[in-house]
């Protein structure tokens, strides 16, 4: 049985992890019937993991998601986590409209925190914050260069 003092601490670094989890920022390509989609795992630190997933139409039942780790440079991310915070909440960022074909189109967001940026694809219109974040974003994926 824990002592009193244990389960604080136990309970404590549940906390601290379950926070570490939450401030990760996911960039998410929706993919379309003929390109798969991606998730990009960037974490404050820099480690970041990229993740192919299937096309929209599915795929080979033996076919499974690639995965690749890197190292991103400390500039690239401390400037994308400003930038996500000077957006303030993602969910209040502007949304840009764009013309997309229904099966082709993709669609590429931020999630952070239980929200999600507006479509990045669109780019970013004539906000400075959304300006900012589809430069960031773009950097991040050609490092992984995943298409």
């Amino acid at each position: 049985m824990l002592g009193k003092f244990a389960r604080i601490a136990v309970a404590s670094l549940i906390a601290v992890h379950a926070a570490a989890a939450a401030d990760v920022a996911v960039i998410v390509d929706s993919g379309s019937t003929n390109t798969a989609g991606f998730r990009i795992a960037v974490e404050p630190s820099g480690d970041a993991e990229l993740t192919i997933g299937p096309r929209r139409s599915g795929r080979p039942p033996d076919d499974k998601p690639t995965q690749m780790r890197r190292k991103l440079p400390d500039t690239l991310v401390k400037r994308f986590y400003f930038d996500l915070g000077d957006a303030g909440p993602l969910s209040f960022l502007p949304k840009q409209r764009c013309m997309k074909s229904a099966s082709f189109g993709t669609k590429l967001t931020i999630e952070l925190g239980g929200e999600e940026t507006p479509d990045l694809s669109c780019g970013g219109g004539d906000n400075a914050k959304l300006q900012a974040l589809v430069r960031d974003v773009n950097e991040i994926v050609q490092f992984f260069n995943p298409r």
